[in-house]
């Protein structure tokens, strides 16, 4: 039953209920209170212990419905016969031609379970692997029995002929039930590993290749990234503000005790948070991987400290306040409305950050430039560039091209290259998250 209860839960898991490891030891020790006699009672039971939104009650409900209903055969009849207890059906598993032949649909889904045990059927993940286990599972019932039997009919002439027919619809009809049951199995078990290929296909995707149907779950996965950034960098700065003892500071304060030390006083850093200015091409393609660094960056405002977004093709504006008035689709939209589908042109873009926001720049600020590099041949003004990295604490430069296509054409990247701290390819959800844990890791180590 413990290994039954452990393959719940991860089935749970696997339908996107959240279970922690204090709620398992809960959801156990409610199951030992409640035994399994009465079904209802503990589906009604462990849906208190495990499931907490709505949204979840309803998951639960029909997970556990899924789960507990593989105790017996569907019938002849398409009906499904009562459920007996453990106990009952024990007596009757035995020889599987046996079964077979005197059509006891509830002992063949006893020996059905056990060879799922046997063969670890609570493994399987893919839809591939769905023949490979209903063969497992035919095996350890002793399928070698029953096809035995039919060769021996079948040699024993004309007059065995109906009962190999008979044995013969008797195996099918054991086939077809044990690869429904491992086809349930897949859709319990399987469905925590497809969301997980699904979300690692997604985020290795290049990003402008992603059609519309990919875009909401996109945007659950850039917030759940997120979410565990806050929570990884905001832990590092707990830590590094508690470690040090500040020695004069728990003397002062123990004075009036004579010295003896009870309280202590820590020694208290400030984490500045980074200052961003994040400037987005928004040209082509361009723009897929532009809207996911903005979400991202605004996903992070717990430990950035003052983010401000900057869009161009041809000339460049600040955006910061399309996104706090709008919701990113809209935004994007609204800023491609503004400056998007234009000639991309990097220096007039670099001027005009220059004229209007060059003095916003200073050593806690970190520019992020996200753009492909290639201005059409126009002069590329690198001697702003030059500028912007004097002023500022980092200069990060995003490219969605790969480095062979750098400087090649009309790409100005090996001329930018220099003036700024750190260069890489990113066109991918892993390269956005890469990128924004060591900005944030940099700005805590400088703090």
């Amino acid at each position: 039953m413990e290994r039954t209860f452990t393959n719940f839960l991860q089935a749970l898991r696997g339908a996107e209920v959240r279970v922690s490891v204090a709620e398992t030891l809960d959801a156990m020790e409610t199951a030992e209170l409640m035994g399994w006699g009465d079904r209802e009672a503990l589906k009604y039971a462990l849906s208190l212990a495990l499931a907490k939104t709505p949204d979840e009650k309803e998951i639960f409900d029909a997970t556990f419905d899924q789960f507990f209903r593989f105790d017996s055969f569907r019938g002849r009849d398409g009906e499904t016969p009562e459920a007996n207890s453990g106990e009952e059906l024990e007596g009757k598993a035995g020889d599987l031609l046996d079964m077979v032949q005197r059509r006891d649909e509830t002992a063949l889904a006893l020996a059905m379970q056990q060879a799922a045990r046997e063969v670890n059927v609570e493994n399987i993940r893919f839809f591939t692997q769905r023949g490979l286990f209903t063969q497992r599972i035919l095996g350890a019932m002793g399928i070698e029995a029953i096809d035995a039997a039919i060769s021996a009919a079948v040699r024993s002439g004309e007059g065995g002929a109906g009962q190999a027919g008979q044995l013969r619809e008797a195996r099918s009809y054991l086939f077809e039930q044990v690869r429904d049951f491992v086809e349930q199995q897949l859709s319990l078990q399987g469905a925590g590993a497809s969301a997980e290929l699904r979300e690692d296909r997604l985020r290795r995707s290049r990003l402008g290749n992603l059609d519309r149907r990919d875009q909401e779950q996109m945007k659950v996965i850039v917030e759940k990234i997120a979410r565990r950034l806050v929570a990884l960098h905001s832990r590092r700065k707990k830590l590094r503000n508690r470690g040090v003892i500040d020695i004069r500071k728990t003397m002062r304060r123990n004075y009036g005790s004579g010295g003896i030390l009870f309280d202590l006083e820590w020694k208290q850093r400030k984490i500045d948070k980074p200052r961003v200015m994040a400037i987005c091409d928004v040209s082509g393609s361009v723009a897929a991987v532009a809207r996911f660094l903005l979400q991202f960056l605004y996903e992070l405002h717990e430990l950035l400290h003052d983010i401000r977004s900057f869009a161009f093709s041809g000339k460049l504006i600040e955006t910061s306040s399309f996104f706090k008035d709008k919701q990113a689709d809209d935004a994007v939209a609204a800023i491609m409305d503004r400056v998007g589908f234009m000639p991309t042109d990097y220096g007039e873009s670099l001027s005009n950050f220059r004229e209007k926001f060059l003095n916003d720049v200073d050593k806690k600020t970190a520019v992020i430039i996200l753009g492909d590099g290639r201005s059409n041949f126009t002069d590329p003004r690198t001697d702003i560039l030059k500028e912007i990295h004097d002023r500022s604490k980092r200069v990060i430069w995003l490219n969605p091209e790969p480095p062979p296509l750098w400087g090649t054409g009309d790409s100005e990247m090996r001329r930018y290259a220099p003036y700024c701290d750190l260069v890489r390819e990113c066109n991918t959800l892993n390269h956005l998250e890469r990128v924004v844990g060591d900005l944030l890791q940099v700005a805590q180590k400088a703090a």
